[in-house]
């Protein structure tokens, strides 16, 4: 055979074989999308029941994977309802009313209608009431930003205020300070000179010498210049004149007593001694 042929011949083989290949491959994949949905509904019950078990063990986010997982290998509408229950269990209310109304879209003739209708209810007043509230919370906070920030440019305010008037004493208080004043030590009081009295001159009496004692003024003279100096000093000393004055006083403290007492014979003279024998020259 011509060679030619014969390549001819292989190739319309290989391509043979290929189609039969594909043909096999074909066949086998329209069997197993053939058997599908029987097991998507034994796999979606199997998530059924495992959804069921976590929502009783009050496990509400795995039982909501679980449901989701179920509707989408087989979309019945009770597996929206459960997911439905596991949002408002778990306190998402937009998501609960979302999945609440598509149940109702799904199945409009539901037995427990009346019951989902008033769960959207209360949700929708739930969903209000907190609405109304955020609103509120908004409104608080953004009247506390407000008042924070009055109360931060009236501080700001105060404070330029305050700084300036401070910067205006000083100065002012600058300008007019009066020149430091020296104390000038007060006089101190002189003390008074102690007032003493004068000495007390006591002038004692002195007794004239008779004009008849002769004898003392001869007896001064004839005695030596030593022996009359020193009865000259005796003379001018103070306590032979008090000797010499007691001596006065007592004589004529006596001659007094002696007259009382004499009887009346007459009065006392100089020359009542002579008529006594007493010679006084």
């Amino acid at each position: 055979m011509d060679v030619a042929v014969i390549r001819y011949l292989a190739m319309l083989s290989t391509r043979v074989a290929v189609l039969v290949v594909l043909g096999l491959v074909s066949g086998l994949a329209s069997g197993a999308i053939a058997a599908s949905p029987d097991e998507d509904k034994v796999l979606a019950k199997q998530h059924f029941e495992s959804g069921a078990r976590h929502f009783d063990l009050a496990e509400y986010d795995q039982a909501l994977t679980e449901f989701k997982e179920a509707y989408r290998l087989k979309p019945d509408a009770t597996f929206l309802y459960n997911i439905a229950q596991c949002h408002r269990k778990l306190g998402n209310v937009d998501d609960a009313l979302t999945f609440y109304k598509n149940y109702l879209r799904r199945a409009p003739d539901a037995a427990n209608r009346g019951e989902v209708e008033r769960r959207i209810q209360d949700l929708e007043a739930q969903q209000q009431a907190m609405q109304a509230g955020k609103a509120e919370e908004e409104r608080l906070a953004k009247a506390a930003a407000e008042a924070k920030a009055a109360a931060e440019v009236k501080a700001a305010a105060e404070a330029k205020a305050a700084a300036e008037a401070e910067a205006a004493r000083t100065a002012e208080g600058a300008a007019t300070v009066p020149p430091p004043s020296v104390e000038t030590p007060s006089p101190q009081p002189v003390p008074a000179p102690l007032s003493r009295p004068p000495p007390e001159v006591i002038v004692w009496p002195v007794v004239p010498v008779s004009a008849n004692r002769t004898d003392l003024t001869q007896t001064t003279a004839s005695k030596p210049a030593g022996e009359a100096g020193a009865e000259t000093s005796i003379l001018h000393s103070w306590w032979f004149w008090s000797a010499v004055g007691v001596v006065v006083v007592g004589g004529g403290v006596t001659a007094a007593l002696l007259a009382t007492r004499g009887g009346g014979n007459g009065t006392f003279c100089s020359d009542c001694a002579s008529s006594a024998g007493v010679d006084l020259k």
